[in-house]
């Protein structure tokens, strides 16, 4: 579960869409699932923020989509 994932984050900053290229699938699962803040960074403005809940739940429908529904099952029920 090492891959990375890619995403698209928009700097509440400088609004220029920002590639996050440093999380794999195992830091966002970890992050969704235990409530944590998903801090995304900004080339241009050399800053950091935290994501928004669309981009959390955007990120939740990924990370379901490459572990599958069973993992996704499994790691919810966990968390209840």
């Amino acid at each position: 579960m090492s891959h990375v994932i890619e995403f698209a984050a928009t700097c509440p900053r400088c609004k220029r869409e920002q590639l996050q290229e440093s999380f794999t699938l195992a830091d966002l699962m970890g992050l969704l699932y235990g409530g944590s803040p998903i801090k995304a960074y900004c080339s241009s403005c050399a800053g950091f923020w935290t994501v928004n809940v669309q981009k959390r739940v955007e990120l939740g429908e990924l990370v379901a989509a490459r572990c599958g529904a069973s993992t996704l099952g499994a790691l919810t029920a966990g968390a209840r």
